[in-house]
């Protein structure tokens, strides 16, 4: 998977590698019902999804031209349950916090690597909720990551590429 990183994503986004379990938790669990019906799909209706043969088709090219990060939000709501007692014709509230995730983009993408029992996946997310996401759906041994670090790290990792990245931007100015 990859991403292209502006100045601005630079730093105000930040990358989570999410548990899949705990991340469709969180998906099914949003409060305002988007994407409702993919988020309650499963590995085995999830291929009927009008879209899903675009993300069949972009993974296919695995590392020659890697499919973007999801990007993501992640936030708390307060869901109101109402109970009706019949027998004592009385009415009750609860109210509970809710986490839960929504897409900006990549609901496709998402559902493929659902489907194919994916166990982990990185998303991108802005950074102000990036770290209660961590803390709500990480894949264990990961460690959250700003797109500032993650950019510091790839470029003492990679000083090849990091060169000719440079090198080629210098060429198209």
């Amino acid at each position: 998977m990859s991403m292209n990183i502006t100045e601005y994503e630079r730093e105000n986004f930040g990358i989570v590698i999410v548990d899949a379990q705990k991340f469709l938790r969180l998906w099914r669990a949003d409060p305002h019902g988007r994407h409702r019906a993919e988020a309650n799909g499963t590995p085995e209706s999830w291929p009927n999804d009008r879209k899903y043969s675009d993300a069949v088709k972009g993974f296919s090219h695995g590392r020659e031209n890697p499919v973007p990060l999801a990007d993501v939000s992640y936030g708390k709501a307060i869901r109101t349950s109402v109970t009706y007692k019949f027998l004592r014709f009385g009415r009750s509230e609860r109210q509970e916090e809710v986490e839960y995730v929504a897409f900006t983009n990549g609901i496709t993408r998402t559902i493929w690597l659902l489907t194919n029992g994916c166990m982990a996946f990185p998303v991108m997310c802005g950074i102000s909720c990036a770290r209660e996401l961590f803390g709500a759906a990480a894949a264990e041994g990961t460690s959250f990551y700003s797109l500032s670090e993650l950019a510091e790290v790839a470029s003492h990792a990679y000083p090849e590429v990091h060169k000719d990245l440079a090198r080629k931007a210098a060429q198209d100015r």
